[in-house]
């Protein structure tokens, strides 16, 4: 066997086994096998910190919409709807995911954005964690939720679900509170990302409340067809489950800073239209008392 030779055999055997541990690692991760399960309660310790609970004015106690932010983190888009929230009697938590992980914003947008850390099947545990701390506030009724989601919001939501449905808790914990999603009432989606890894692609499910949800035509980062077919098969399947698509706006069109770098742009008529329909969903699956 010539030097050549060896050497060339060397090279695909490297290669055969670095396309070995890349498929194990990604398969790994595809079912949820990559973290290792903790504790519940050492999830919620880790999350509650960094929840910022808006109340409207009064004694309450009030029902609450629970914010989940896209791959960015929070943003000033987040204060925007909860502001709506409030001014309209409804309390509103925003959960921040990245911070209690140590992952800033550019850290979000080269890593998270990506795809390549905190997957939403994973992130799905702040969902309960988010939920048992509106359990023991008493300014909050808990018996009325409505869960909203933007982009990578929206996938850690439908992950959840999926997960709950399949009697699966969420990646990196042994178990979550059950009944799951008791009190909740509502679901809200804007431009919610269900394509590639997200396990409502791969698994249909009733959710636990009525989804009302907001697509952009022509979604570059998510795709507005995918999750349209993904809706399509929860209604067929009986869930309840509305959405329209708005066009000649980007991805991101209600987030105001955008990164400078970004191609993503604010429109603020689509933000006012989805702001509005954003209360009218409060109101009609909350009741909330007038401020």
């Amino acid at each position: 066997m010539t030097t050549t030779l060896i050497i060339a055999t060397v090279l695909l055997a490297m290669l055969a086994l670095l396309g070995l541990m890349v498929a194990r690692g990604l398969w790994r991760r595809l079912t949820g096998q990559h973290l290792k399960r903790d504790a519940f309660a050492r999830h919620r310790a880790m999350i509650e910190p960094h929840l910022q609970t808006r109340y409207p004015p009064g004694e309450g106690p009030f029902p609450v919409v629970v914010l989940f932010h896209g791959c960015g983190g929070v943003r000033q888009i987040m204060d925007d709807y909860a502001k709506a929230a409030t001014q309209a009697g409804v309390a509103a938590v925003i959960v921040d995911s990245h911070t209690p992980r140590g992952i800033d914003y550019e850290a979000a947008l080269a890593q998270v954005c990506t795809g390549r850390i905190l997957w939403g099947r994973e992130r799905a545990g702040d969902v309960h964690a988010a939920l048992a701390v509106i359990g023991d506030d008493s300014r909050l009724d808990s018996s009325r939720i409505v869960l909203a989601g933007w982009s990578h919001g929206g996938w850690t939501l439908m992950d959840a679900f999926t997960l709950q449905s399949s009697g699966q808790s969420p990646d990196g914990l042994d178990t979550v509170p059950q009944p799951a999603f008791q009190g909740v009432q509502g679901i809200f989606l804007v431009y919610p990302y269900v394509s590639g890894p997200a396990l409502a692609r791969r698994r249909t499910v009733v959710p636990p409340a009525p989804i009302e949800a907001f697509l952009v035509a022509d979604d570059g980062m998510a795709s507005e067809h995918e999750a349209a077919e993904v809706f399509a098969k929860m209604k067929e399947a009986g869930g309840s489950v509305t959405w329209s698509t708005l066009g000649g706006v980007t991805h991101g069109f209600d987030e105001p800073d955008h990164h400078p770098t970004s191609k993503l742009s604010y429109d603020e008529e689509a933000t006012l239209q989805t702001r509005g329909a954003f209360v009218e969903f409060l109101n009609r699956r909350l009741d909330p008392k007038p401020v």
